[in-house]
């Protein structure tokens, strides 16, 4: 049995090159260049159309991120936990799969509170949620106990690079957290490599953590129609072109790993 892949995507057209590449389920954001936002629920349907449409494709599944603002603090005061579930809520009612969500205290520890209200509200709706990378600014010494947290909490995935920048650099973590779960088996979570992930290297992450599922952007640069006239955001990202999901980079990730 071949490895599931997920893209993560911002864009409908990142979204259709996925599909096409052979991803298994999408993870639906807005603004990739700040770590992943909640989606709009305008993307999710016409995601969700183009999967319906086309019936080699309507195995993907449809997961949402859920986070309203950037910054890898991950800790979220009340309004925007409550922004969050109402979001969750709409995304659920608009047939998302399923979620992707994580959160920490002031201590940078996970915050089992606010992760208990969203895991919740998923539940409620049947749907499956991920924890995000939000575990890797976790502490190397509470690894294998916030990993036990997370399962425990009804998390069914988490997507984590080995608490380092990339898969590949972390992996001697992810080995060691796939093969704790191995041997604890009340916890009936996965883990998601991710980060860096590429087709030179996804044939070796998936051989030595033995994941049954695998992350990654596969995005290509692609030159904007016109240069910008006008900075947007106060920066120059305008004019620096897109950042878009390539559908040959998926096939071969998808080839490394079948």
């Amino acid at each position: 049995m071949s490895t599931l892949l997920e893209i993560c995507i911002d864009s409908f057209q990142s979204a259709v090159a996925a599909i096409l590449g052979g991803a298994d389920r999408l993870e639906l954001c807005t603004a990739l260049s700040e770590g992943g936002l909640t989606p709009s629920v305008g993307l999710l349907r016409e995601v969700r159309a183009f999967v319906e449409q086309n019936s080699q494709h309507r195995h993907v599944l449809l997961y949402a991120m859920i986070r309203c603002r950037r910054g890898s603090d991950f800790c979220y005061s009340g309004p925007e936990m409550r922004i969050m579930l109402h979001d969750l809520a709409i995304l659920a009612e608009n047939n998302a799969d399923g979620f992707v969500f994580g959160a920490l205290d002031e201590n940078g520890d996970v915050h089992r509170a606010n992760c208990e209200l969203i895991v919740a509200e998923a539940l409620k709706h049947k749907k499956a949620i991920t924890f995000h990378r939000a575990f890797d600014c976790t502490k190397r010494s509470k690894m294998l106990a916030n990993l036990k947290l997370i399962g425990s909490m009804g998390f069914t995935t988490l997507l984590s690079s080995g608490l380092e920048s990339t898969a590949m650099t972390g992996i001697e973590n992810l080995v060691e957290m796939t093969n704790f779960i191995a041997n604890n088996s009340e916890l009936q979570i996965s883990i998601m490599p991710g980060s860096g992930v590429t087709p030179d290297n996804a044939q070796e992450i998936v051989q030595r953590t033995g994941c049954k599922v695998i992350h990654a952007s596969s995005r290509s640069q692609i030159k904007c129609s016109k240069e910008a006239v006008l900075s947007m955001g106060g920066n120059t990202a305008d004019s620096e072109g897109l950042l878009v999901c390539d559908e040959m980079i998926v096939k071969r990730i998808k080839k490394q790993i079948r």
